[in-house]
């Protein structure tokens, strides 16, 4: 039986190409241009491949689940584009090829017995003839299974295979029911995607271009379209994630989706730093900031969430945190008095007496108001 009909088979492993379409590789930026380094360097960046390179050289290739191929929009005819297993490509290639581990900094396992390389010559397969056949499967692996994406990975995972199949009825519903997985959270994952490719494809964002490091937290996105604060300030109806669509924010309000994206992840370009420190609580907070038009004033003239989200708050409220907050300072100043040196005294002593003419005058305030609510 011949390769092309075969659905399980080996094949020479210098056949195989690398999935320049895998969501876990799209910060690359390329597709068909992107290189085989580049793509090493994503992949040793987002998974674990010395881990991997450590446990093939232990115990040779363990050739016992086979990579999901397909020969569509290969680069080279004949060759097997690998829709799934693209880690364990990476590890074989930087074992066959030591300069490529130079190149990508990846330190090789010293004296490799032969015996690894011979396990490397060939690996077993399982050919699909189109990607949509492979997507329950690794679907199902990498958003429930064991070896999980991130949710950037899997929105653009299922964001692709939602719009390639939107023409033929596939609902948010029954791409979570072949993954096992809860329809909000699909929803979720989808609807965001969406509304982050129009931002990408209107040139209102670029993840290369934010100023918050590390690994993109696409999470803060979809959380964010989780509250209605954001949803009225974006022009989303009610109801529009239901059954998404492309570019879901209505143009008139293209300006503030920038607006909101450079909150959450800053510009390099245009030097606007992020004001999410942490999702919980700045998302919230941010939210309700952009419903409240004076605190988004103030956000937009300072770049500080912490003054903005004062606006938010009732008087009282800021009062009774800043007070808490500088209690606590005082007492840890306390706690360190052992080590005040005399010949600082007449720098620090005057400070010393300023915060007590400060405190008496926060302690008359607060009673003269508290004597008058009292007499009324």
């Amino acid at each position: 039986m011949s390769a092309s009909t075969q659905k399980t088979f080996s094949v020479k492993t210098e056949l195989l190409e690398f999935d320049r379409h895998n969501p876990r590789l799209v910060l690359t930026n390329g597709t068909e241009q992107t290189s085989d380094t580049e793509i090493i360097k994503t992949l040793i960046r987002e998974a674990d491949i010395g881990e991997l390179i450590e446990s093939i050289v232990a115990n040779n290739y363990m050739d016992i689940e086979p990579l999901i191929v397909t020969q569509n929009n290969v680069q080279k005819a004949g060759n097997y584009r690998v829709l799934e297993g693209n880690r364990r490509l990476s590890a074989i290639r930087l074992l066959q090829k030591p300069e490529l581990a130079r190149e990508c900094r990846l330190s090789l396992p010293k004296d490799i017995p032969e015996k690894v390389y011979v396990s490397l010559q060939q690996v077993t397969v399982y050919l699909v003839e189109e990607d949509i056949e492979s997507r329950a499967f690794i679907g199902f692996k990498h958003i429930n299974g064991a070896h999980r994406w991130d949710s950037y990975a899997k929105a653009r995972f299922l964001t692709e295979w939602y719009l390639d199949e939107i023409e033929n009825g596939i609902t948010v519903e029954e791409i979570a029911k072949q993954l096992g997985d809860k329809n909000q959270t699909v929803r979720n994952l989808i609807a965001g995607m969406l509304v982050l490719q129009q931002a990408e494809h209107e040139d209102l964002f670029e993840i290369n271009d934010r100023t918050k490091t590390g690994k993109f937290g696409f999470s803060h996105l979809y959380t964010a379209l989780g509250r209605i604060e954001y949803r009225i300030f974006l022009g989303l109806e009610k109801g529009w994630d239901q059954q998404p669509i492309k570019n879901p924010v209505p143009k008139a309000h293209e300006g503030k989706l920038k607006e909101v994206l450079q909150y959450i992840y800053g510009s390099k370009q245009e030097a606007v730093q992020s004001v999410i420190a942490s999702q919980n609580p700045d998302i919230k907070n941010l939210g309700e900031v952009l419903a409240a038009p004076t605190a988004l004033d103030t956000l937009r003239a300072t770049k500080s969430l912490k003054i903005a989200y004062e606006e938010v708050l009732p008087a009282s409220d800021v009062f009774r945190d800043t007070l808490i907050i500088a209690n606590t300072r005082v007492q840890e100043v306390l706690g360190k008095s052992s080590k005040f040196s005399v010949d600082d005294g007449d720098t620090l002593l005057p400070i010393a007496e300023t915060m007590r003419e400060n405190a008496d005058n926060i302690v008359s305030l607060m009673q003269r108001k508290i004597s008058k609510h009292i007499g009324a």
